[in-house]
């Protein structure tokens, strides 16, 4: 994952606010360039139609691209500050002509606009590990059992050798054998599989049919008396039977 698709996900653009900024349109999109540490660096940046964004760095003193800030694990202090500033010029942009959304797909999204809509209830993110802190908590306030779990996840827990991750919905069901039958279902990732399932939100299944599964979830967390609220950071999916 780039640097600016990293800082970017979990935010949508506002074209209000990046005119504002100072960005200028270009071929149905807005670019952007602005110098950093002291001149030495000039970072380009460029988003297209769908919101997408992509950069570059240069080396002012040579006007080449500044290739060691791409590097995986930065070598040398001086590489880790033109990296450190970079991103901090990049999160500067996200607050400053963004909005930010609770999930990085659009029909995560939804469902969860949706979602506060309906119920009045919002994502929590209760974990603090990276690997987990993009994973957004629906719980029922009367009795704080989970109806929904919406995270991100490497494809390849759903379909073994198929790249690129996904966010997820998990929720409980009456009959999951049946439910994975339906193309964009599977056993739930990280949960119980013979109550759970887990639905990829990358529009496979439809927001309506998203919904069904949502509310049947919904009225199982109704059930019972109320539990003791989760607080541990460690495990990504431990959703109440």
């Amino acid at each position: 994952m780039s640097i600016e698709t990293e800082i970017f996900r979990r935010y949508r653009l506002d074209e209000a606010r990046c005119f504002a900024y100072g960005f200028q349109r270009v071929d149905g999109g807005w670019r952007y360039e602005r110098t950093f540490l002291d001149g030495a660096f000039r970072a380009a940046l460029t988003i297209d139609a769908t919101g997408q964004v992509t950069g570059s760095v240069i080396d002012t003193m040579t006007d080449e691209e500044y290739l060691p800030l791409r590097q995986t694990n930065p070598a040398g202090n001086y590489v880790y500050g033109v990296r450190y500033a970079y991103e901090e010029l990049l999160r500067s942009i996200a607050e400053d002509c963004f909005v930010r959304v609770p999930f990085a797909s659009a029909q995560a999204n939804r469902i969860s606009k949706r979602v506060r809509e309906t119920w009045g209830d919002t994502p929590e993110f209760p974990w603090k590990e990276k690997a987990y802190a993009a994973s957004g908590v629906f719980r029922h306030p009367a009795t704080q059992k989970w109806y929904g779990l919406i995270m991100p996840v490497a494809w390849t827990k759903l379909v073994p050798g198929r790249d690129g991750r996904v966010e997820i919905l998990n929720v409980k069901v009456t009959d999951a054998a049946r439910a994975i039958e339906q193309d964009g279902c599977y056993p739930a990732y990280h949960m119980n599989k013979r109550y759970w399932i887990s639905i990829a939100l990358d529009d496979t299944v439809t927001d309506e049919e998203v919904w069904t599964f949502l509310v049947e979830s919904h009225a199982f967390s109704a059930k019972g008396k109320r539990a003791v609220k989760c607080t541990r950071d460690t495990t990504a999916a431990k959703g109440k039977k």
